[in-house]
């Protein structure tokens, strides 16, 4: 059996190892903390966060170089040309009159207020008018619906 001394011994032995792993664990401890406040001081983290965010850019490839093939060698174009009828510039010719009864207008009207707000007023807008312009030529203007708002 072991004196008392030898007890004592013993037991300060055990402490004292104690005492060294825990200082080890604490060193430990104390330079993971150290390295964590480096990196939140220099914003790494945040850096790496906002990064891990974003979705990067593609990297964009270089197109493959063709080959250049034989030049198309030059020539001359032809066409059927078609003379206006006389007395006509072509297209539409001014003035435009209304072709009575011709006239559509859209479903829902559009609401019109006064300067003061006072009076309101709804008003249906015209989608189709009908013309027949000074060559006799009908011409038909559509009109989009006006959408308030």
């Amino acid at each position: 059996m072991a004196t008392l001394a030898d007890q004592r011994r013993a037991i300060g032995e055990r402490n004292e190892k104690a005492r060294r792993d825990l200082g080890e664990a604490n060193a430990k401890a104390r330079r993971a903390l150290g390295d964590e406040m480096i990196k939140r001081r220099t914003g790494k983290t945040e850096v790496e966060e906002v990064n891990a965010l974003v979705k990067q850019p593609r990297q964009r490839k270089a197109l493959p170089t063709l080959t250049p093939r034989g030049g198309v060698p030059a020539q001359d174009g032809t066409g059927n040309y078609t003379a206006p009828p006389a007395g006509s510039g072509g297209g539409l010719a001014s003035p435009f009159t209304e072709t009575p009864g011709t006239r559509t207008y859209h479903e829902t009207p559009i609401v019109i207020q006064s300067t003061d707000g006072s009076i309101f007023m709804a008003v249906k807008m015209p989608a189709i008018v009908t013309m027949t312009d000074a060559n006799g030529a009908p011409a038909v203007f559509n009109y989009a619906e006006v959408v308030d708002g």
